[in-house]
């Protein structure tokens, strides 16, 4: 059986970061830049993105996609143990619906099968991978 789970974290403006929740360590935010770029959320994914989980993840991520002020999602991918070509499509697609609202998509925690995967299949480039 395929199973899938999804965590949110949201950080709104002018809060602050922790590790793991949109700020990667190191990274410097200007005194009330937050605020004027929007919010950020990290997305968890915990186990097979195939055929079976795409349609229920897609719903959720075009919820998601719809917040406002977002400008970023980070998608949490360390606990991903599957992927197959209609997780990766729905990636890209979300990162194109994300693209149109002025917000960026961020590939965190990437297993290495996955990397892989991206880099022969071409999408790698077309992602912000950390």
């Amino acid at each position: 059986m395929t199973t899938l789970s999804l965590t949110v974290r949201e950080r709104r403006a002018g809060e602050l970061a922790t590790t793991g929740e949109g700020t990667a360590p190191g990274e410097d935010t200007a005194p009330g830049e937050e605020a004027a770029r929007g919010r950020s959320m990290t997305v968890a994914v915990i186990g097979e993105l195939d055929i079976a989980t795409v349609p229920r993840f897609a719903v959720r991520m075009n919820e998601l996609a719809r917040a406002r002020d977002l400008r970023e999602m980070v998608m949490d991918l360390s606990g991903l143990t599957f992927i197959d070509a209609g997780g990766v499509r729905a990636l890209v697609e979300l990162r194109s619906r994300l693209e149109k609202r002025h917000a960026g998509l961020v590939l965190d925690g990437v297993p290495p099968q996955m990397g892989r995967l991206l880099a022969i299949i071409g999408p790698a480039r077309r992602f912000r991978i950390r």
